[in-house]
């Protein structure tokens, strides 16, 4: 029995890095692909690592870059989106985003935040939700260092010191810890939508035959506060950044 299990595990461990070395095959076709400027070849190609469940900042954003070469906007944005849920701060995405948002047709007024809420947002997407865990752990092991230093200190100020800096941790765990569950739902929930059609049409019920109120282009991107099945198909409630609210067709969008 030990060497059927040994077998096995060998075989598993095997078939793992066959499958970690394929995908750096794969990987490095891509570029070459796009080097060579064959970005419809290496967007195939990013693709079919995405699909093996592999996600990264870099393959969002090549796949990305494919797609903005190929002037497919609405795709690009996607990637780029996605590639900003893995890392919020990287300052090349964040560029071409920004560049292939200019190429879209809708220009929304983005509502104005409260600062206070403004300064939160920022707060929890400075770091992803594991960088936030980590922290977390840090600062409450820090706080339990300093519960020690509390009962084992041999002077008044060191106990003192022990107990400011124990509590001031044991509030940053905890705020750090609430960071990672809010940057974990947004990171998963992803109810951000970007319109992949050319023209949509967002009207008043969710029904094709509803009023229409306005029209979207391809790249924009909305927020699903909502959604229903019904006999006209699957529909989202949308809201888009400057309030306005309507339905659109599911088919019409895809989620970041």
């Amino acid at each position: 029995m030990k060497k059927i299990l040994l077998v096995l595990f060998l075989f598993t461990l095997h078939a793992g890095n066959l499958l970690a070395i394929d995908t750096r095959a794969i990987e490095a076709e891509a570029t070459r692909a796009y080097q060579e400027g064959n970005h419809a070849r290496a967007a195939e190609l990013y693709n079919e690592i995405l699909a093996t469940g592999v996600e990264s900042v870099a393959l969002y954003y090549n796949l990305g870059n494919c797609y903005y070469k190929q002037n497919e906007i609405a795709r690009a944005i996607l990637n780029y989106e996605r590639a900003l849920l893995v890392d919020p701060r990287d300052e090349d995405v964040i560029y071409n985003l920004e560049m292939a948002r200019r190429a879209t047709v809708d220009k929304i007024n983005v509502l104005p935040l409260f600062f206070l809420v403004e300064w939160y947002n920022a707060v929890v997407t400075a770091l992803t939700a594991d960088q936030w865990g980590y922290l977390s752990v840090i600062l409450f092991l820090c706080f339990l260092g300093m519960i020690v230093l509390f009962f084992h200190a041999t002077t008044v100020a060191l106990r003192k010191g022990g107990f400011v800096i124990g509590l001031v941790a044991l509030l940053l765990a905890l705020s750090s810890t609430w960071f990672a569950a809010k940057q974990y739902r947004r990171e998963t929930v992803r109810d951000q939508v970007i319109v992949m059609t050319p023209s949509v049409v967002v009207r008043g019920s969710p029904d094709p035959s509803g009023t229409e109120l306005y029209v979207v282009h391809e790249g924009l991107k909305i927020t699903v506060i909502d959604s229903l099945n019904s006999p006209g198909g699957q529909w989202y409630n949308v809201r888009l950044a400057d309030g306005n609210v309507g339905w659109v067709p599911r088919a019409d969008v895809e989620n970041i």
